[in-house]
């Protein structure tokens, strides 16, 4: 399979024409330096730290060196006690507002843009390819509004061996696609033929972050260093204008918690229940097993 390195788009920044011609192409949008690297290190701390509370960074590692144990956890990461806690971190979901990200996909967009509250951290053992991310479109996981897009970044420098993420360009003009079982994260594959893609990738450094539309085609490189974690977040966003969302983008994710156990602890109130002030239109979501394509296998 050949890989292309991503088209960067940060030579375009404050020519939101042009990006949003690039996005309707590519189908993603990948910069360098979108966000400064302070806030990324200060969550990354915090989630190491909750890492090491439960034992899962080699014992004697410096913090930050993200040196975690292969057998940390089994099965999928959202089940794990540590994930329950960094669903409670302020700073964490304080992220998805960065006004990098807001800005600039407001910018694209032509208006304002409506975060969605059900933020994703994930953590990837080294040595794990059995639970590495297969192909697949966020929209068959998000539903609602099809025009919604992702942000994605790591929270440490990030080259192809701990785990980036491969974009199968265009992919989002060929509408919902079929979908089988598959091992890794989400449970489910996009039946699509990895030949027949151009597929894009680079190396991540802290602060890059890629945007791509809920229809991207796009996968996870696995991890296949001897003993590093790789950290990431994923946020998902859509134009104010598109007000369907399904009731679970209003629920923290995998409803681990509340959101008042969330909030018990938080410093401010300002971002609390945000959502509250857009004009949504709330619909029941399907099993994603039950999203039906628009094209045929």
């Amino acid at each position: 399979m050949t890989v292309h390195p991503f088209v960067e788009s940060q030579n375009l920044h404050g020519q939101p024409a042009a990006l949003k011609e690039r996005l309707e192409e590519d189908g993603y949008l990948f910069f360098r330096n979108l966000i400064d690297p302070k806030p990324l290190q200060n969550l990354l701390t915090a989630i190491l730290e909750i890492c090491k509370k439960h034992d899962w960074l080699i014992q004697g590692s410096a913090l930050m060196q993200r040196r975690g144990k292969n057998d940390a956890y089994s099965g999928y990461f959202e089940s794990t006690a540590v994930y329950r806690e960094i669903q409670k971190l302020e700073n964490f979901h304080l992220l998805s507002h960065h006004p990098s990200i807001v800005s600039t996909l407001s910018g694209i967009l032509g208006q304002q843009v409506f975060p969605h509250p059900r933020n994703i951290a994930r953590i990837t053992l080294p040595d794990s390819a059995k639970m590495t991310t297969p192909p697949h479109q966020d929209y068959v996981f998000i539903q609602g509004s099809q025009e919604s897009y992702t942000a994605w970044f790591p929270l440490s420098d990030c080259p192809k061996e701990l785990g980036g993420l491969i974009m199968a360009k265009g992919t989002h003009k060929d509408g919902i696609l079929p979908t089988h079982e598959a091992e890794g994260t989400g449970g489910l594959c996009t039946t699509i033929d990895n030949e027949a893609q151009k597929w894009f990738a680079s190396d991540f450094k802290l602060g890059d972050v890629i945007l791509f539309h809920s229809l991207t085609v796009h996968k996870a490189y696995p991890n296949i260093t001897q003993n590093l974690l790789r950290v990431s977040c994923d946020f998902r966003y859509q134009p104010v204008a598109e007000q369907v969302v399904v009731w679970d983008t209003l629920r923290p994710h995998m409803q681990l918690h509340s959101w008042e156990d969330i909030y018990s602890n938080w410093a401010k109130d300002n971002h609390k229940y945000y959502w509250h002030q857009y004009e949504l239109h709330v619909v029941p979501g399907l099993d994603p097993w039950d999203v039906k394509p628009t094209v045929n296998s």
